[in-house]
Formats: structure tokens, C-alpha cells, sequence
């Protein structure tokens, strides 16, 4: 099977995942609401780089949809290391689940320079490893997890294939080696770098494990979560960053 095949398969099982889990769709749709929050206002198109299934959307009609491969569900085939706009045009790349896929992040921080127009913002929501999410993710998880790969250098094995990755990327690059990104990439500043997901993440079973907890007891978890949220750094599954161009 073509790895656009690959892609494209992969895909139409997350969509069928999608309509079949009310408590993964509503989860989603809630960080959605938090990435729309904070986009960037200046002029400029709102661009999602590795789009999926397209659900962002929904709630963001105006959005630009992209992906590595043609698939049924995007606008515009775009590899974020070598994004085909011009310089400027952008005020804001969303990326959902796509960062830790980035086999060349260096060369992803320079296209966001050049695309962003002054203002304009990079919004990540992405797997986030504490203590709990790493260990859980390193047992029941398909795709790689390793915090001991460096934070900023190639990943010849992600670049392997769309679908490849190593989770631990975001916590990496934006948590444990903060200062050292602040350091090579002065123009995209972290204004933002947020622990989610501490409950009702890993209890949905996402797009792939048994879900364990009924719908009905969605905002109840939430509502819990929110009393949690100092531990969020032992127990979150997810995070939300912001850059931001200078």
C-alpha cells in the first residue's frame, strides 16, 4: 500500500471513530473553542496544517485545510517544512495533533517566520508527557514516545512516513528545553504553553481504546479536572501552545 493510500485509509478509520464517540468529539470540539480563542486578529489567512478529517472546521469555517498527501477532506496539499504560501499571507497556522509528527522542526520554525505576518500566531494542541500520560502512552499507545530524543534535531524515523512520530516532541521542545527555543527562535516567542486533559482524555479512549466512562459523565470529569489543574504537570495527557510572531 502507497503511503498516501496509507494516509488516506487511516483517515477514513478516524472519521468512522468520529461518528461512532460522542465523548471524543466533544472533547475535541472544546479544544477547538480554545484554539479559536486565541488566533491571531491581524489580516491574513487562518491555515491548519495536517488536517485529517477536517473537523476543525467545522467550528472555524473560514479556516484553510492542508495536508501532506491529497485526501478527500482538505484544500491544499502542504508539507509544513516547505510550506507553498507567500511570505506574510498568514495570521495563523493550527496545528492539531500534527507538531510531534514534524520530523524537521527547524525547518517548520522557519517557514512559520516567513509565512506569519507580524502578529500572527502558530496554535498547537498536541500530546503533552507527565509522568502518568508518559508511562500510559509508552504501554497502550501505537505511535512512538521517547523523552530521550533530542528536542530540536531531525527524526529520520518520522520522517519516514506521515503517520510516524515521537509524542514526547512538544513537551521537549516547548516544556523541558523552553529556554533553549526561546534562544534559536527569537522571532516565534512561547506566549503561551498550557497542560490539559487529565481525565477525560484518557477515559474517552480516544480514536482507537475502549472508551471507560459513560457520555453523561463528560462535564462532571471536567468539572474535576479543573479542581485538578495544579497537578496538571504530573497528570496531563495534552497541552496547548502558543507562538507568537515578532
Amino acid at each position: 500500500m502507497s503511503e498516501q493510500s496509507a494516509l488516506v485509509e487511516h483517515l477514513r478509520v478516524q472519521d468512522a471513530a468520529w461518528r461512532a464517540r460522542p465523548l471524543v468529539r466533544r472533547l475535541y470540539r472544546d479544544w477547538y473553542e480554545l484554539v479559536i480563542a486565541r488566533l491571531s486578529l491581524v489580516d491574513g489567512l487562518t491555515i491548519e496544517l495536517g488536517s485529517g478529517i477536517s473537523r476543525f472546521r467545522e467550528q472555524y469555517p473560514s479556516a484553510v485545510t492542508t495536508d501532506v498527501e491529497p485526501t478527500p477532506w482538505t484544500d491544499h496539499v502542504a508539507d509544513a517544512h516547505d510550506l507553498r504560501f507567500g511570505d506574510g499571507v498568514a495570521a495563523n497556522l493550527v496545528l492539531i495533533d500534527v507538531f510531534h509528527h514534524l520530523a524537521r522542526p527547524s525547518e517548520f520554525f522557519a517557514e512559520a517566520s516567513r509565512v506569519l505576518a507580524p502578529g500572527g500566531r502558530v496554535v498547537i494542541v498536541d500530546p503533552y508527557c507527565s509522568p502518568l500520560s508518559y508511562a500510559a502512552y509508552r504501554r497502550f499507545h501505537h505511535e512512538r514516545t521517547d523523552l530521550s530524543a533530542p528536542a530540536f534535531d531531525d527524526d529520520p524515523a518520522a520522517a519516514a512516513s506521515p503517520l510516524a512520530s515521537n509524542q514526547a516532541r512538544t513537551t521537549l521542545v516547548f516544556f523541558r528545553e523552553r529556554a533553549e527555543y526561546a534562544r534559536r527562535w527569537p522571532l516565534l516567542p512561547v506566549v503561551e504553553a498550557r497542560r490539559l486533559a487529565m481525565l477525560a482524555y484518557p477515559l474517552s479512549g480516544s480514536f482507537t481504546r475502549p472508551q471507560l466512562v459513560p457520555n453523561a459523565l463528560y462535564r462532571p470529569l471536567r468539572l474535576v479536572e479543573s479542581a485538578l489543574s495544579p497537578l496538571a504537570p504530573l497528570l496531563a495527557f495534552r497541552c496547548l501552545v502558543v507562538l507568537e510572531r515578532h
